[in-house]
């Protein structure tokens, strides 16, 4: 059985709001002691204090969590400027956590660091791991490539990118375990042993024109599609970039992947016709604009979860779901951000409890893809159980 309890609240103290999520957990937990944790906290609202406080509350409990744009749980639902708690406690698999600093020198010495701590304190093989690390501070698809390379091969990696409430900053988010806080750091979350997953990428948005390659990139850029400045492509259909554009991403199909991914267009250089970007695109991949209605994203979300149910290994039994959703998703979605998580409990049910936070970039595995790729305005579920 796996069992993760959840409190969530938006107390303006937030030594308040880490007591009314502890007490929360504690009544789901009914007893049961927790073995680790995922703190996901606004970054106004956070600091280590709030650490201590679980650790207090729960001795001996590994915690791992990050910053975050908003949260959302089954237990208060949407909220921004919150503190959210999950607490994971099994008789079946094991859930361990791991820290890595240093992910701006050494991305490689980073991911290694945190998985080998996570796998330190158990004997069972991983499955999946939930990882959180600030996309700015490292080209995030070398993270995820770091990540994988230090796990055994059939891990599935998922989770996202630290962040902040106010989108598009570039200004540092925090990443935690235990004592120890970084913005340069790779926190994750390891379930080993026979746990049942399935994980599923919804986005929702709808290509516009012609599509073209990418004939010229480097990490966090594009300089040349079909040829030509990557400008010239975008200005058939935009006349800006940056913010205006975060709507109109560019949906991404590598050589030999089944699926496309997106990826939001940050900016340009008037003088080279480049594009800069948050994450990278691979050259030889094909690409084509987007665009989307709020029903179109809110589509995406479906999609992501029924896939997630359908998907679902037979023999095992949903007990615990996970959401990573971008925070472009809830600056599109406005006052229907809350629809997400209400979508989720339509789909999972009262007896599934939900966790989830709104990212700088989303982590998930893409069809055709041997690791698991950094997107953009994408909705990731993680379901789990035994």
């Amino acid at each position: 059985m796996l069992t993760m309890a959840v409190g969530h609240s938006d107390d303006i103290d937030a030594a308040e709001a880490i007591a009314i999520a502890i007490g929360q957990c504690r009544a789901q937990l009914g007893g049961i002691t927790p073995q680790a944790g995922v703190l996901v906290a606004a970054f106004d609202s956070f600091g280590p204090s709030l650490v201590a406080a679980v650790r207090e509350a729960f001795p001996g409990v590994a915690l791992m969590g990050s910053t975050s744009s908003a949260e959302m749980t089954s237990t208060s639902g949407f909220l921004e400027d919150s503190v959210s708690l999950a607490m994971f406690a099994s008789d079946a698999i094991d859930v361990t956590v791991g820290f890595g600093v240093g992910l701006d020198t050494d991305v490689d010495g980073a991911c290694r660091a945190a998985i080998a701590e996570a796998r330190s304190t158990t004997q069972r093989e991983p499955k999946v791991c939930v990882v959180f690390a600030d996309g700015f501070i490292a080209e995030p698809q070398r993270t995820l490539d770091a990540l994988a390379r230090a796990l055994p091969d059939d891990v599935v990696v998922v989770g996202g990118g630290s962040a902040r409430h106010d989108l598009g900053s570039g200004a540092p988010s925090w990443q935690f375990c235990n004592e120890r806080v970084s913005s340069e750091g790779v926190a994750v979350l390891l379930f080993s042993g026979p746990v049942g997953f399935s994980i599923s990428v919804g986005m929702g948005w709808r290509p516009l024109g012609a599509s073209g390659t990418i004939t010229k990139s480097s990490p966090g850029r594009v300089d040349e599609i079909d040829g030509r400045p990557a400008m010239e492509y975008i200005a058939r259909y935009l006349d800006v970039t940056g913010p205006a554009s975060f709507g109109n991403p560019l949906a991404v199909r590598e050589q030999g992947s089944d699926k496309s991914y997106l990826r939001a267009v940050v900016g340009s250089e008037r003088e080279s016709g480049a594009l800069t970007l948050f994450g990278s695109i691979p050259e030889g991949a094909t690409v084509q604009l987007t665009t989307a209605t709020t029903e179109d994203i809110l589509a995406g979300t479906k999609q992501s979860l029924a896939e997630a149910t359908s998907d679902f290994p037979a023999g095992f039994r949903p007990e615990a779901a996970m959401m990573f959703s971008c925070a472009v998703r809830r600056l599109l979605l406005g006052s229907r951000a809350n629809t997400e998580v209400e979508l989720a409990r339509a789909e999972f049910g009262a007896t599934v409890p939900l966790a989830g936070l709104y990212c700088y970039g989303e982590i998930g595995p893409i069809a055709g893809s041997t690791t698991s790729r950094f997107l953009n305005d994408t909705f990731v579920t993680l379901l789990l159980g035994t």
